[in-house]
């Protein structure tokens, strides 16, 4: 006769809470600004135009200026030799061009002076500086701290084996 056993077996598997812990992290960052400084010099002025006069040379808009009245009194002076001349004959004390030449110049007086007499005029426009200050910055970024958490649940496995055994064993003889 045979005989059907069965054997049960289980395993448990416990339930597990796992826990992982992430620390806080701090990151700060510095952008940095900083100074500007912008410098503004001292500007000097020198105005030369009396020196320069009291030593006998004129400033450019005088020397035109003069330029322009000579050259127009010479035109004037050359019209009205021209006028003289044609005309020397006709008048009382009428001298032609020969009699003006050997004719003596007055008395050239000559003075001794001191040059130059005007010193430059100097003067100044104030220097400055700017300075611009910007603080610098920080940047801070907080990732707080966590804590997760993952739950295995338990498990149960359960083992049914099945086998046929003789009963009553028999003895080999």
């Amino acid at each position: 006769m045979y005989i059907n056993q069965i054997s049960l077996r289980y395993d448990i598997t416990r339930a597990q809470l796992l826990m992982r812990t992430i620390p806080a992290e701090i990151r700060v960052d510095t952008v940095r600004n900083g100074i500007q400084i912008n410098s503004h010099p001292l500007k000097i002025k020198i105005d030369n135009s009396d020196f320069f006069k009291s030593i006998g040379i004129k400033p450019v808009p005088t020397v035109l200026q003069d330029s322009a009245v000579k050259g127009k009194k010479a035109v004037l002076d050359y019209m009205a030799r021209q006028t003289r001349e044609k005309n020397a004959k006709l008048g009382p004390n009428a001298k032609t061009v020969a009699e003006i030449a050997n004719t003596k110049p007055g008395h050239i007086w000559s003075k001794l002076d001191f040059i130059p007499k005007e010193g430059p005029h100097i003067g100044w426009e104030d220097g400055y500086v700017d300075i611009i200050y910007k603080k610098d910055e920080r940047i801070v970024n907080i990732t707080p701290a966590k804590i997760e958490f993952q739950y295995i649940p338990y498990k149960v496995e359960i083992y049914a084996e099945k086998w046929m055994k003789e009963y009553p064993p028999q003895q080999d003889h």
